[in-house]
Parts: C-alpha cells; sequence; structure tokens
C-alpha cells in the first residue's frame, strides 16, 4: 500500500539507466527522485532498485512516498499497478532534469 504524507511535498521518480535519455519503466534499474516543494526542487537522490523480477521491482514503487513517475515508456501491468496505486505516470523522451522541468512547466500529459 501506497504511503500518505501530508506534507505538502511531491516526490517524482525519473527513470535512469546511466544514459542521457529515459528508458521505459521494466528497463531502469535506478531512478532519479526528485523531492519538490511547489515549483522548487528541494532535493535530488539516485535510488537504485534492488535486482529481481518486475513484479518485486513493481512491488517497490507501491510500497513508497512517490507522487509521480516520468519513463520513456510503460508496460500495460505496470501501468495499471502504479495507477491503481495512485501514482501519476508521464511519457516522456529526453533527459532527466528536462523531464522534471517540462512537468514543472506543465508541458507534460498524464497517461
Amino acid at each position: 500500500m501506497k504511503l500518505h504524507r501530508s506534507d505538502g511535498l511531491t516526490f517524482i521518480a525519473v527513470s535512469y539507466n546511466g544514459q542521457a535519455e529515459l528508458t521505459n519503466f521494466e528497463q531502469s534499474n535506478a531512478f532519479w527522485v526528485y523531492c519538490l516543494e511547489g515549483k522548487k526542487i528541494r532535493k535530488r537522490q539516485l535510488l537504485s532498485l534492488y535486482p529481481g523480477s518486475g513484479e518485486e521491482r513493481l512491488q517497490q514503487f507501491c510500497q513508497s512516498v512517490l507522487d509521480v513517475v516520468i519513463c520513456r515508456n510503460f508496460g500495460p501491468k505496470a501501468m495499471a499497478r502504479l495507477k491503481e496505486q495512485g501514482l501519476k505516470l508521464y511519457s516522456f523522451d529526453g533527459g532527466c532534469d528536462r523531464a522534471v522541468k517540462a512537468y514543472l512547466e506543465k508541458e507534460l500529459k498524464e497517461l
């Protein structure tokens, strides 16, 4: 079950595999997690996922404090499960910092 907070912060996970471009959710071994306070980035930290099956990795996300996930693409099972947990999903074709900027500027459409 997704953890709930009342601090007014937004946590965004952006897929990362050591490349300039975002990867698909299922292919990401790590995510940059941005903590936003309003439209200001308060902190950024790399989150490495434990090796395991896609189901185990999906479970890690469903038990997190994340609010938003941005990747190049999502498989149908991952998309359904993450949305079921109340996460907002966005697709972006570019780099991590640019993805967050596009989110803040409301240039992304929710999937």
